[in-house]
C-alpha cells in the first residue's frame, strides 16, 4: 500500500513540474527515440490574384501562378513576438 502511494505522489509531483514548466515537456521529447504523435503540418499556398491581394489557400493557384509554399504545424505559434514583448525572450 505505501508502495502505490508513493507511486501516486511521484506521479502527482511529476504532473505539477511539467505543468509549472512546460518547456521541459520539449526538452523531455527530444530524449525519446520516437515521437509518439507526430506534429501534423498543413501545406498552404500563398500567391497574389489578378488584382495584386494575397491569397492563401489549401489548393495550388491557377496554372502559371507564381505561388510558395507554407508547411504550417498546429502546435507552433506562428504569429510573430509583438515588439514589445520582444524584451521578455
Amino acid at each position: 500500500m505505501r508502495l502505490a502511494w508513493l507511486l501516486l505522489l511521484l506521479a502527482a509531483g511529476t504532473g505539477l513540474w511539467f505543468y509549472t514548466h512546460p518547456e521541459s515537456v520539449r526538452q523531455v521529447r527530444t530524449l525519446l527515440p520516437y515521437h509518439p504523435f507526430p506534429p501534423k503540418t498543413e501545406r498552404l499556398y500563398k500567391w497574389r490574384n489578378a488584382r495584386g491581394e494575397w491569397q492563401v489557400t489549401d489548393t495550388q493557384p491557377p496554372p502559371g501562378t507564381a505561388y510558395e509554399t507554407l508547411d504550417i504545424r498546429a502546435d507552433v505559434n506562428v504569429l510573430p513576438v509583438p515588439p514589445q514583448l520582444e524584451h521578455d525572450r
